[in-house]
């Protein structure tokens, strides 16, 4: 669900096509994390690292525009 005041979006994994890259490969996002990423990007990585929950994702997401 994207609020059009916020810079960023978060969403779940399963709602995505995105992969994860770390120093052990290129996987699918992981469908029970939750991700955030700033609302104009479009790239195929994901932006950020999986959450465990929406609040952490939002939490992360506010406080990286700080």
């Amino acid at each position: 669900m994207m609020d059009p005041l916020r810079s960023y979006r978060v969403f779940q994994g399963i709602e995505i096509q995105q992969v994860v890259v770390n120093e052990r490969g290129i996987f699918p996002a992981d469908a029970e994390d939750w991700y955030w990423e700033p609302s104009e990007y479009e790239g195929e990585i994901l932006y950020s690292r999986g959450y465990a929950s929406r609040e952490e994702a939002i939490y992360a997401a506010e406080s990286s525009q700080l």
